[in-house]
């Protein structure tokens, strides 16, 4: 009503305003992912402990692989279409949450809904004495 006031058309204004904008871009989306963390970095990072432990579990295609000494990661791995490759995420220092939306956006999950992975999930602390 103001425009009109003013004597601006507010569609001119419109077309103006949004005459640079640009369609969303595409989000890719992976067929696996891997969350790949040293265990005893779970020590003294309580959010990749929280996420491993409580929210991991409901990532049908998230798989968690404990390497020593490795800085946490994620490396999802692409459709079938281009065969052999893998983008890494270094995640050392992110939240719980942030890893849950980047896996949410990031990997595939059609015909999973309320599915939560069965099997060899744990949080535990490994430690090996020598």
């Amino acid at each position: 009503k103001r425009l009109d006031e003013a004597g601006i058309s507010s569609q001119a204004l419109l077309a103006e305003c949004t005459a640079c904008c640009h369609g969303g871009a595409k989000v890719e989306r992976f067929e696996k992912a891997t969350l790949i963390v040293d265990a005893s970095v779970q020590d003294r990072d309580q959010d990749l402990h929280d996420f491993i432990k409580r929210k991991a579990p409901r990532f049908l295609r998230l798989e968690v692989e404990y390497q020593e000494g490795a800085w946490p990661a994620i490396e999802l791995e692409s459709p079938d279409g281009e065969p052999g490759r893998v983008v890494r995420a270094d995640v050392g220092g992110w939240k719980s949450e942030h890893l849950w939306d980047f896996l949410e956006q990031s990997l595939d999950q059609s015909g999973e809904d309320g599915m939560v992975a069965q099997g060899a999930w744990t949080a535990e602390i490994q430690t090996c004495s020598g």
